[in-house]
């Protein structure tokens, strides 16, 4: 789907991290402990540390800081907030949305629609696109929520298969604004792989029983990832769709500030860089390295890792592009002016 948005612009971005960082290096399960192996793994991913929420902190928790200090540092009053998007795999509970659990404790205005949107790590285009359609129909202003707890998951990566997921909140202000450059995109599904990236129990396909646990206690939600095929996918998706959301905007590679993708994996961005023909200072690379995996949040977190100083100071044309769990791809384009970008707060 290729659709373009008028009349909006980002106001401000704030992100939100776990405090608690685990090594890929400090899981047994992982080769069995080979230290050679782990390194050769980090080497060629990027990936080394990811940041896990306590027990007790879910990723609401983690998006209700980031939409603290977003408030606090953009100039609106909550009373002007007239929707709320929390985009996630992992909401507080099955009913109600988590956004009606946001909407309380933030103290937004009676006036205003709450809506969850199931969505991993294409979800923060998704957002962005929603919260645009909402903007020109009515709304004046959107906060959107991006992220996700996967560290959740306790039996997502057992045996061999590497912990690479990061926990992280994000907070997103969305205004109406005139005379602004309209935000181009495009999505795209291949539902052959949903199973690629998938967590099949607990939901109502396979509702919890009590054979579903595990001896200490933990709930055994057989979330699992299919790493080949989410690999194999990327190579073949995204770079193409690059370049057809640029050609059918009439936009030049080089009209593009920077390439801001999902950060999934060094070996993934770096062979998408070659791919598209830009040099590598157009794509920030490296947030997973720290962080993790970040899902849909990996994003806004990356503005706050490698761009804050150029989102804040001068005027950036960027291209978004979120790929992975459904399987799912999105590209957005759009113009960042001048906007509050928070450091990674931890939490």
């Amino acid at each position: 789907m290729i659709s373009s948005i008028k009349n909006v612009r980002i106001a401000g971005v704030s992100c939100v991290v776990p405090k608690k960082s685990k090594s890929l290096y400090d899981e047994p399960n992982l080769y069995d402990g080979n230290q050679k192996k782990i390194k050769r793994v980090v080497e060629s991913s990027g990936f080394l540390n990811r940041r896990i929420a306590d027990e007790n902190v879910t990723t609401s928790d983690l998006c209700y800081k980031a939409a603290l200090d977003l408030l606090e540092n953009c100039p609106v009053e909550k009373s002007g907030i007239d929707a709320i998007l929390f985009v996630s795999y992992t909401p507080d509970y099955f009913m109600p949305a988590t956004s009606y659990v946001l909407h309380n404790k933030l103290g937004l205005n009676e006036n205003c629609i709450c809506m969850d949107i199931p969505q991993g790590c294409s979800g923060y285009e998704v957002g962005l696109y929603q919260a645009g359609m909402l903007i020109n129909n009515g709304c004046k202003k959107v906060l959107l929520l991006v992220g996700d707890t996967f560290s959740k998951f306790s039996d997502m990566f057992i045996n061999k298969t590497a912990p690479v997921f990061g926990d992280a909140g994000t907070a997103t202000l969305i205004e109406y604004s005139e005379n602004v450059a309209p935000w181009y995109f495009s999505f795209h599904t291949d539902s052959s792989g949903y199973d690629a990236l998938i967590c099949e129990n607990g939901a109502f396909r396979n509702p919890v029983r009590r054979s579903d646990f595990y001896e200490e206690g933990a709930f055994e939600y057989k979330a699992k990832m299919d790493g080949a095929r989410v690999f194999d996918f990327t190579m073949k998706r995204i770079q193409p769709s690059i370049m057809e959301i640029l050609k059918n905007n009439g936009i030049s590679k080089d009209d593009i500030d920077y390439f801001v993708l999902h950060q999934a994996n060094k070996m993934i961005l770096q062979n998408i860089a070659l791919a598209l023909e830009i040099p590598l200072e157009k794509m920030p690379i490296g947030t997973m390295t720290e962080y993790g995996n970040q899902c849909g949040a990996s994003i806004p977190c990356t503005f706050s890792k490698f761009l804050k100083k150029d989102f804040s100071s001068k005027k950036s044309r960027v291209l978004l592009s979120g790929f992975g769990v459904g399987l799912s791809w999105a590209n957005c384009i759009l113009d960042i002016d001048n906007i509050y970008v928070s450091e990674l707060i931890e939490y």
